[in-house]
């Protein structure tokens, strides 16, 4: 992987639905370049996916949380594949710490966390704990790193 591969990598994390067309365009490089580059970063697994980030307000999915989940390493990996099953689960992130978890969830608003934290999260035997911070605004996220 080269820079102009960077370069091309940039512009589709920018914006998955560009087209090599434009890429071309954009790097200054041949459309059959561009194709045949793009083509070689997809099937090196350079690429994982291709995706849409949806208006989580349009949605009414207003209330981002992290929550933090002790566990009782005897169901830990059912504790885990639970967990990642359920919808508001954007993220599940299994790390060094105090604690063995750490979700990003999204819901419509605190009654729906409240469910989800009492009947769903804690609902789950392996769950021992749970500690919940509420995200007020969101300075910076981007799904992809740039490499500019």
């Amino acid at each position: 992987m080269d820079n102009t591969d960077l370069r091309i990598l940039d512009e589709l994390a920018a914006n998955s639905r560009i087209t090599g067309a434009e890429i071309a365009r954009k790097i200054h490089l041949s459309l059959p370049a561009v194709t045949e580059r793009m083509r070689k970063l997809d099937k090196s697994g350079m690429i994982e996916q291709y995706t849409v980030r949806f208006s989580r307000g349009m949605l009414g999915l207003k209330l981002l949380a992290f929550v933090q989940v002790w566990l009782d390493h005897a169901g830990a990996g059912e504790a885990r594949e639970y967990l990642t099953s359920l919808p508001e689960v954007l993220e599940c992130h299994h790390i060094a710490g105090d604690y063995d978890l750490l979700l990003k969830v999204l819901v419509k608003d605190t009654s729906e966390l409240e469910e989800l934290l009492s009947n769903r999260i804690k609902g789950s035997p392996a769950v021992t704990r749970t500690s919940t911070t509420i995200v007020m605004s969101t300075c910076k996220e981007d799904i992809n790193i740039r490499s500019k």
